[in-house]
């Protein structure tokens, strides 16, 4: 039983980072800004329940696209890991990748599409961008299919509502937290997710090599 619960808080750790919760809560408060207590609440809610639908959606099906695309969970360790790198660099260094680092481009492109939406239509719509691509983009789709074929469905499952629980309890009170913290901390929380980002990848991508060096050892 111990074991289980640790591998849930593990793989919900792994989950939180990647599902970047600082720009989630901060892109929240600009989309959210002039909405009521109660439509914000419903807005996280929203947001949270497409992002996990999604994450569920992958997780389910990760064994009929691998066996569709024909590749092994190490190839996908190792492409996903470098994915995974890529966007902790941006993240720690700022460095931008194909024009602009992924965070920043994700919370333009979000800014713009609501902008471009009346009134009515960005209170609707505010969750749902929140909830792709900017807590469930490439990267969170990548993390999940890894963690679960590592864990199985149930393990990974229960680790994504773990997360997405602790990401919504993050954005009813978003607005309390950035007050209470102040933009200075957020940016400087935000290298050290980043950070962590890159570690996670980079075990990622080792457990992958290995893995396919042993699959090369026993001829398969």
């Amino acid at each position: 039983m111990l074991g289980i619960l640790t591998s849930i808080v593990s793989a919900a750790i792994t989950l939180f980072i990647i599902l970047d919760p600082l720009l989630s809560t901060s892109m929240f408060i600009d989309l959210t800004r002039s909405l009521s207590g109660k439509e914000v609440l419903k807005q996280a809610g929203i947001a949270t329940a497409v992002a996990g639908a999604l994450m569920l959606v992958f997780l389910v099906f990760n064994d009929i696209i691998f066996s569709i695309l024909n590749i092994e969970l190490e190839s996908f360790k190792v492409a996903g890991g470098i994915i995974l790198f890529i966007l902790g660099l941006q993240i720690v260094l700022g460095l931008e990748i194909g024009g602009k680092a992924a965070h920043e481009a994700r919370a333009e492109q979000a800014r713009d599409g609501v902008e471009l939406l009346p009134g009515t239509v960005r209170k609707s719509m505010a969750g749902v961008i929140i909830g792709t691509p900017i807590m469930c983009g490439p990267g969170t789709i990548t993390t999940v299919m890894i963690i679960g074929s590592q864990y199985g469905i149930l393990i990974t499952a229960a680790a994504i509502v773990l997360a997405l629980l602790i990401i919504w309890i993050l954005l009813v009170f978003s607005s309390r937290i950035t007050a209470l913290l102040g933009e200075t901390v957020i940016v400087i929380l935000s290298k050290i997710v980043g950070l962590l980002l890159t570690a996670i990848a980079v075990h990622t991508i080792w457990s992958g090599v290995v893995g396919l060096i042993g699959l090369t050892a026993a001829g398969l």
